[in-house]
């Protein structure tokens, strides 16, 4: 099953339907993000929502797009250097576009005012989101850049993709803002259509090297492997979700500090 999705994955990315390859995949991808903000103040004008929840989504969004833009430029990711058909092309920009659903459900009709707790939750998520995958592609770009092999260390010692993982968390904190169920089911469908695909597919890679079996035992395809017990790790994070859900049921448990 793991190789049938890696292969969906890489037919639909770059090769869909065949024909001449016509543009690298980080053009597009760097147009959609660095075009975010722009599309999102055209939101707040055609909406003509000018709500802390709008600009608060602005904030985000918008500054993650151009920060995306500026990593493309300063450690380009190579997964995305490739040339792309027009059949990924259209494929790649319609996935892409999907995020851009988020902003619309936020600023059309999403929370205008949210609470002291979401607002808490969805910068947390944000910035803890955009640190860890600015610093894992960081380390990723410059230690492929004058070693190749595996890297074991840092970042990516007790998990081999924490830059997908941060990503994950980044956008999270859009659903968050926008506090929409269909939100939640555009990132889910993201993550298991396109990152899903691109882990499994660097695990096949990763297979082939050096020290691997090591590597795989020692760390999780995209949370950390923070024990060497398996069974306590699931504990700890089905703890950590079932925390989340009762922080969210309670409106943010900091508030239970009130007096």
């Amino acid at each position: 099953m793991f190789r049938q999705h890696q292969e969906f994955a890489k037919v639909v990315v770059n090769d869909f339907l065949g024909g001449p390859k016509v543009i690298k995949q980080c053009h597009i991808i760097n147009a959609q993000k660095g075009l975010t903000a722009f599309f999102v103040v055209f939101l707040i004008w055609w909406y003509q929502n000018f709500s802390l929840g709008a600009y608060l989504y602005l904030a985000l969004h918008g500054s993650y797009g151009i920060i995306w833009v500026v990593k493309d430029f300063t450690f380009p990711d190579r997964t995305f250097q490739n040339k792309i058909t027009i059949g990924s092309l259209i494929f790649t920009t319609l996935l892409l576009s999907l995020y851009w659903v988020i902003a619309w459900l936020q600023i059309s009709g999403g929370i205008q005012n949210p609470s002291n707790a979401r607002v808490v939750t969805a910068i947390f998520a944000y910035v803890f989101g955009v640190v860890l995958m600015i610093v894992s592609d960081c380390q990723k770009y410059y230690t492929l850049k004058y070693k190749q092999g595996l890297i074991t260390e840092g970042m990516f010692k007790y998990n081999r993709n924490p830059n997908y993982t941060g990503e994950m968390i980044l956008y999270l904190s859009f659903a968050i803002l926008s506090g929409h169920w269909l939100s939640y089911t555009i990132l889910i469908t993201v993550w298991i259509v396109g990152f899903y695909g691109f882990m499994i597919n660097k695990d096949i890679s990763f297979a082939k090297k050096q020290g691997w079996n090591e590597y795989k035992k020692q760390s999780y395809l995209f949370l950390w492997k923070i024990h060497s017990d398996d069974i306590i790790n699931y504990a700890l994070y089905g703890a950590l979700v079932a925390y989340l859900i009762w922080d969210y049921q309670v409106s943010g448990a900091i508030s239970l500090l009130r007096k």
